[in-house]
């Protein structure tokens, strides 16, 4: 099972990305060899907001194309849909007050957490991924 960081979603979906090259096939091949694959709705709102955001690109992503993504991701035959329960709460409060997470570093042990719970390998283009124990992590890019 992996779980594609939400930037990798970006990265894959935005054409002026630098790294969307590289992080688009790699995202159509996982999804053509129908690997499964988490699909959270955290993770979700994450990309909407960032690909959409005027603060982030000067011609952001139009609201309607950012969902087609999201539609054609969840309805994948590979996507294995997650919410976070109790579970996931449990280890994202543990590794956000272990690690004293703040900022930027609270949705990425989020993302952490979820790979835990779902034993997911984390795929992600972040070397501070791998800062999280027991997470599985495999860096792109």
């Amino acid at each position: 099972m992996r779980l594609w960081d939400v930037k990798l979603w970006v990265y894959a979906f935005r054409s002026d990305s630098p790294f969307h090259a590289r992080i688009r096939p790699m995202l159509v091949e996982s999804l053509e060899a129908r690997e499964p694959f988490l699909f959270s709705p955290s993770v979700a709102a994450s990309f909407l907001r960032l690909v959409t955001n005027r603060r982030i690109f000067v011609e952001p992503s139009a609201f309607r194309e950012a969902w087609a993504f999201i539609d054609y991701l969840e309805a994948h035959p590979a996507a294995v849909f997650s919410q976070a329960d109790a579970m996931t709460f449990g280890i994202f409060k543990h590794l956000c007050l272990v690690a004293g997470a703040s900022g930027n570093e609270v949705p990425d042990a989020f993302l952490a957490a979820l790979a835990l719970r779902h034993d997911a390998t984390l795929i992600t283009a972040e070397q501070g991924m791998k800062r999280w124990p027991g997470v599985d992590v495999e860096l792109v890019g």
